[in-house]
């Protein structure tokens, strides 16, 4: 059996609870719904918002951080840990 090489790649799927990052609004949230191409998603503090499935990727390790408080500052912050107690 052959595979046709020239096809598209098949469309990424997201389940609730991805972690995934908003091309459009260079923001990562959490996937609370989704509905067909349609991702609900939400930041800890609670902000939601709408964006199309094929405008977002998979987010990365740093990006994960960011949804986290203490990544959060990690990710703005200039210095590479964050300061001892």
């Amino acid at each position: 059996m052959r595979t046709n090489t020239n096809a598209p790649p098949a469309p990424m799927r997201y389940r609730v609870g991805d972690v995934v990052t908003d091309a459009q609004r260079a923001l990562t949230g959490q996937v609370r719904d989704v509905h067909g191409n349609l991702l609900t998603l939400v930041r800890p503090s609670g902000y939601l918002w709408e964006v199309a499935m094929d405008q977002c990727w998979t987010a990365s390790p740093e990006e994960r951080q960011s949804l986290i408080p203490r990544g959060a500052v990690r990710v703005i912050s200039t210095s590479p840990a964050p300061p001892s107690s």
